[in-house]
Formats: structure tokens, C-alpha cells, sequence
């Protein structure tokens, strides 16, 4: 089955080169799976490239989205951008899927606008798959900061069709992010949104989550609004930083220090990998009508290979078709307003 990716390699905080890197990377490894890489970006990015692998095509953009700019740019002033290009590709039908590290608002302005949601969807919204011992998928996690019951009970029922079908978890367990366990915690909507979901048959609603449950495993879909999810999101990644960071300084601290790092390595690898968000790589915009991958900002090129893989593996799932069906089936049974 031939899956082609479209990537934007300009606008991330590392330098093109690095991404481009990725992106040869993942065509390589990937090849025999497949994947076919649609590059965009520059003429410059273009020239510093040598001569490219028979799956690998470079499309030439002329401008570049930068991190500091507005999201609606990209409609305006820099729509021959690079991620506006590699959106319009996908939209007609050049690609199957998105991959870009730039600016997350003009990246999910574009997609939303050009792309377009999937009929049923009233809003899209960013799950990041959180990679701790047991990995869960949160959303939203910065797309929409202000979000009503009903949207939050939305990205539960795709959160759980994703993470069914691309971390294959069966009857994945949902919870609500929240300041206790109990129903009545939280603010008024988060109140009302643990009413919707415990009265929702289509989810296998947990009930609320602490914050402090999170690295032991309570749940496999986490639902919030984009600003909590933000917050958590940065925090988890900064914490996972400085737990490596530490565990380099206790190891390499004296010479009998040392010998234990050795004797544990294989243990520590495990628990920093189990920390690292490389290994996915980025986080996908659900319920949009083709997979677009938002790949972290300072993604190296293993970060941006693992973000071309998943927009591969969501490619391969038909989680687009089965979400829609999921949406289209809610909309039936909802009486109309």
C-alpha cells in the first residue's frame, strides 16, 4: 500500500537541514512499507540537498512560516508558504498526509480551512500521544483554549477511536482531566462534561483524573481544554528532561558511581526512552478529513522520522474513515436543538 507524506521542512526551530534529514531517514527506513516523501520548502533547501532517493520529491515553496508570526498568515501574506503548500498538496490529493514542525496555530488555521473537519466534527482538536510506561493519548492540548461539554465530550469519542486504532488499545479507557476524582469537582464545565461522558455508551468513561494518576497508568485517553492540556503536556516533557538530566548526574558523579550506571544501564535506557516524546514524534489534529501532524517544534531529524511514522501508521489504521463513522452515528442519535 503506497502512503504519501508531505512534509514541511522550513519553520521549525532547528534548521532545515536537520528535518530534510529526518525526512530521508523515515523514506529509507520506511521504503519497503510503502511511504513515499513529498518534501516542501525553499529553493535554498532545495540546493543544499543532493540528488534524492526514487521515493523522495521536492516541491519548491517561496515563503516561510516563522514561529513568531500570526496563524492567519498562512491564508494571507504567506500562502505559497511552505506549510501552505504542503496542506494544499494534501487537500488535492498529492498526499495522504501531513507532516510539519512550524508554527502549530498557522498549521491548524490551514488545515482546518483548506483541509477541512470531518462531516460531524464541529471542532478539531491536538492529542499528544504522552509516552510514559504505559503511553496514553491527551487532547486537546493546545489547539482550542476555551471549549464547551459538548466539545470536550467530542474529543473523547475521537480520542477514543484513535487511540483504539493506532495504539491499539482495545475499549480504551477515557477520563477527564480534573482537580479531583470525584463527579462534582472542577469548574461548571468540566462539571457538565463528566455528565455527558458518563451518559455516553460509545466511550468506556473512567471519571475524573488527577494529575498526580497520570505516569501510573489511569487511563488511555485524556480529555481537557487546550490550555490545561498545554500545561500538562510542557510539564511532563520538562520533567522527563530533568529526570534524565539527573539521573546522568548521580551515574557520572565518582568512579563507583560510575560502575553502577553500568551495571543499570539497560534499566535506565528503558526509563528515558519511556520519557523521550522523540519516539513519537509529534501529535496528530483529530478530526480533520486527512491526518496532519504537528511534530514538535524543535524536532531533531530522529524526532521528525518518528512524526512521518505516525502519519504513516494513521494512514494504514483508517482512523479517518472510522472516526467519521463514529461522528456520523453520534449525530443520528443526538435529538436536534
Amino acid at each position: 500500500m503506497k502512503i504519501t507524506v508531505c512534509v514541511d521542512i522550513m519553520g521549525g526551530d532547528n534548521p532545515y537541514t536537520e528535518l530534510a534529514s529526518g525526512a530521508l531517514a523515515a523514506a529509507k527506513e520506511f521504503k519497503e512499507d510503502g511511504l513515499f516523501v513529498v518534501m516542501v520548502g525553499t529553493e535554498e533547501a532545495r540546493a543544499s540537498l543532493s540528488e534524492l532517493p526514487e521515493n523522495v520529491r521536492f516541491v519548491t515553496a517561496n515563503s516561510v512560516v516563522e514561529m513568531t508570526d500570526e496563524p492567519g498568515c498562512v491564508m494571507k501574506e504567506k500562502s505559497d508558504s511552505s506549510l501552505a503548500t504542503a496542506v494544499k498538496l494534501c487537500r488535492d490529493g498529492e498526499a495522504d498526509a501531513v507532516v510539519s514542525a512550524s508554527n502549530t496555530g498557522a498549521l491548524f488555521t490551514a488545515s482546518s480551512l483548506i483541509i477541512r473537519r470531518i462531516k460531524g466534527c464541529r471542532r478539531a482538536a491536538l492529542g499528544s500521544v504522552i509516552p510514559l510506561e504505559k503511553p496514553f493519548v491527551m487532547l486537546d492540548c493546545g489547539a482550542n483554549i476555551d471549549c464547551t461539554p459538548e466539545i470536550l465530550a467530542l474529543y473523547a469519542r475521537m480520542g477514543s477511536v484513535y487511540a483504539e486504532n493506532v495504539l491499539g488499545i482495545k475499549s480504551p479507557r477515557v477520563a477527564l482531566l480534573n482537580n479531583g476524582g470525584e463527579p462534582h469537582k472542577g469548574t461548571p464545565v468540566y462539571v457538565d462534561t463528566y455528565a455527558l461522558l458518563s451518559n455516553d455508551k460509545s466511550i468506556n468513561f473512567v471519571g475524573n483524573c488527577e494529575g498526580k494518576a497520570l505516569p501510573f497508568g489511569a487511563c488511555d485517553v485524556l480529555v481537557c481544554d487546550g490550555f490545561t492540556g498545554n500545561i500538562t503536556l510542557k510539564l511532563i516533557e520538562g520533567m522527563g528532561k530533568f529526570m534524565s538530566k539527573s539521573i546522568k548526574g548521580i551515574f557520572y558523579k565518582n568512579a563507583l558511581t560510575k560502575v553502577a550506571g553500568l551495571l543499570t544501564k539497560k534499566q535506565t535506557t528503558n526509563l528515558k526512552k519511556s520519557l523521550d516524546i522523540s519516539e513519537y514524534g509529534g501529535a496528530p489534529f483529530l478530526g480533520l478529513a486527512k491526518p496532519v501532524i504537528k511534530a514538535h517544534g524543535s524536532s531533531d531529524a530522529y524526532s521528525f522520522r518518528s512524526a512521518i511514522k505516525q502519519a504513516m501508521l494513521y494512514c494504514q489504521s483508517g482512523t479517518i474513515e472510522k472516526m467519521t463513522a463514529a461522528m456520523a452515528k453520534k449525530t443520528t442519535e443526538e435529538p436536534a436543538e
